[in-house]
């Protein structure tokens, strides 16, 4: 049998069988291979056939190449011309890489020049900081995501927790500050002040980042610097604040606060004649590296969960009854409105009655003592309540009010610190809304002696005693000075103007001030001074608040008495008697502060215990 090929067309098989055998009926008959083709195919033409099936062929191939090509052109058109621009930034990009170098924060500085709030070299990855080693390691291996490292300052606080209040420190942006126009210019991973300094003059601190333009290679490696940006620095920031003197603030409060079995307390240290704020100190406080680089999370917990709550600033934020410290201000109160005189005399029977209340002197209810017949500098000197009493009852709730004002009571003193509280200055009206009662005759005797729903800030308390040592101006206290570049250049000076001046008459002042140079003196409440050797006035405090038979200890008080030079108010959170308690912190204080061998100083354990003469005079 044999096979024989005949291309028919590609409708038709490929293959056409041809037989020479005989089949069938066709046995033994021989059969013509044409003649199938004529039978079957009559009208074919191979060679017809052949043509116009090819000449479809090359048509519908040459319409499909020429549409892919076209296809293919338009699509380079687009990619190479249309979207060139764009295409080639997108390939810079994968080259191309711009590291962030982070300008450093300004740096703090002393009254002194001794740094407060500096810079140690930092590196990071987005919002992670990396130590310094492992950083190290990247270079060293050249790992693939070098390229991303950047360079940042890490902030550090030589002073930590004795400088907390005043600085503050600095914690990582959030997500909602970032939508805020303020923030506009910051990244996620950037730090901003946080309290103190730090927050209030972010502006200044913050500089401007830099960068460097880096090519890379397909794994990521760094190949070179292509350009670079340096950094701007921020500002400068100097303060009042003297930080050896805030250590011997710190320290003596913290003993202070532990022999009186106190948590907590708040000193402020001020130059009455130009309001510069020279230590604050308020307990407890806080570290303020432990935010800083890799943040301690269990420390930074224990802060935010501790009862005593160390990031309140109680030297501007707590509010308390001032006590006797605020007879200073109802003195004033009666020698300005008329009612009162430098001659006028009051008996101390020990108790008076109003309606069916009674009202009671300190030493009457210590001791069952009296002190006579007493005019107003013997008033302050012992802290006569009795005195006090009869001066509110004549001077009435609101023009008290009213002078506590005048003397910035109840109202922010603008410090540069956030979170200054207002303090209360009560009255009928007040207390209507309040209390939903209106103003009783006990509640003017009350607020006489710095009682009552009457609250002051220790900050409020150290404007009062200034106005009195500066010779009758209140300079808004502020804690900045000056503010520079980082090479020296000024840029800003801060010599604030009074915010009170000569609101009394100098007469009235004198008498006052007469008043509290004796609180210190034999016979007087301040008996820690009484063998003192610098020269000083003040006044006592021992406020009653909520918790039974609790009492905050105050002391107000300046010095030298002929030319004041610092002021300074102390106070002890339950602490018991300002005599007792706050006027030996007061003491050693001033004990650094005009020595001139700092480093043979008395401490708090070395002052004598109060002999039973001063502890009968004591408040």
């Amino acid at each position: 049998m044999i096979r024989i090929k005949k291309k028919l067309g590609f409708a038709f098989s490929d293959e056409l069988l041809k037989t020479t055998q005989y089949v069938g009926h066709f046995k033994k008959r021989k059969v013509n291979p044409e003649s199938i083709e004529d039978g079957f195919l009559s009208n074919f033409d191979p060679d017809k056939d052949k043509k116009t099936i090819s000449s479809w062929r090359i048509v519908i191939l040459s319409c499909f190449l020429i549409i892919t090509f076209f296809g293919l052109f338009l699509r380079i058109f687009h990619l190479q011309v249309a979207l060139g621009e764009e295409n080639r930034q997108r390939a810079d990009m994968n080259r191309i890489q711009i590291q962030v170098i982070h300008a450093p924060r300004g740096i703090i500085y002393d009254r002194n020049g001794k740094i407060l709030a500096q810079n140690t070299p930092g590196f990071r990855i987005g919002d992670k900081f990396l130590s310094r080693d492992k950083a190290l390691e990247m270079e060293v291996k050249n790992d693939p995501n070098l390229y991303k490292l950047e360079l940042d300052n890490v902030r550090n606080y030589p002073y930590g927790e004795q400088s907390a209040h005043v600085l503050g420190y600095v914690g990582q942006i959030s997500e909602n500050e970032l939508k805020l126009p303020k923030y506009q210019n910051y990244k996620i991973g950037d730090r901003i002040g946080r309290e103190g300094i730090e927050q209030i003059y972010e502006d200044f601190l913050k500089g401007i980042d830099g960068a460097e333009i880096i090519e890379i290679d397909a794994s990521g490696k760094k190949l070179g610097v292509l350009r670079r940006v340096k950094p701007i620095s921020g500002k400068n920031i100097h303060l009042s604040v003297n930080i050896d003197l805030q250590k011997v603030v710190y320290e003596a409060l913290k003993k202070g606060a532990e022999k009186s079995f106190s948590c907590c307390g708040a000193v402020i240290v001020e130059n009455p004649q130009t309001g510069e704020i020279l230590s604050l100190v308020s307990l407890p406080s806080y570290d303020s590296n432990a935010f800083t680089n890799f943040a301690d999370n269990e420390k930074i917990e224990n802060y935010f969960q501790d009862k005593n709550s160390p990031f309140l600033n109680r030297a501007i934020s707590g509010t308390y009854p001032p006590g006797s410290t605020f007879k200073i201000t109802t003195a004033l109160a009666g020698l300005s409105s008329g009612k009162i005189n430098p001659q006028t005399t009051f008996e101390d029977t020990g108790v008076i009655s109003v309606g069916i209340w009674t009202f009671s002197n300190w030493f009457f209810t210590q001791s069952g003592g009296k002190d006579g017949w007493v005019n107003l500098q013997t008033a302050l000197k012992r802290s006569n309540d009795i005195y006090f009493y009869r001066v509110g009852e004549r001077v009435g709730e609101e023009f008290l009010g009213k002078t506590a004002k005048k003397l910035g009571f109840g109202k922010k003193l603008g410090i540069d610190l956030p979170n200054e509280a207002d303090g209360l200055v009560p009255n009928d009206a007040w207390k209507i809304q309040n209390i939903k009662t209106g103003w009783y005759p006990g509640d003017t005797l009350h607020m006489a002696i710095g009682q009552g729903f009457l609250l002051a800030t220790p900050l409020q308390v150290l404007a009062q005693t200034a106005y009195i040592a500066s010779g009758g101006k209140l300079i808004q206290p502020h804690l900045v000075t000056q503010i520079t570049t980082t090479s020296g250049d000024l840029i800003k000076q801060f010599n604030p103007d009074p915010i009170v001046k000569d609101i009394f008459k100098k007469e009235d002042l004198e008498v006052v001030k007469n008043g509290l140079e004796l609180v210190p003196k034999i016979g007087g409440t301040a008996w820690p001074f009484f063998n003192f050797s610098i020269s000083t006035a003040g006044k006592t405090g021992t406020s009653e608040f909520g918790v039974q038979n609790k009492t905050h200890a105050w002391y107000t008080t300046y010095a030298p008495v002929d030319d004041p030079r610092i002021t300074i108010t102390v106070l002890v959170e339950g602490g018991g008697e300002g005599s007792t308690v706050a006027a030996p912190i007061a003491k050693e204080i001033y004990t650094w502060y005009f020595n001139t061998d700092k480093g043979n100083i008395k401490s708090l354990d070395t002052y004598p215990v109060a002999s039973d003469s001063a502890k009968s005079l004591r408040e």
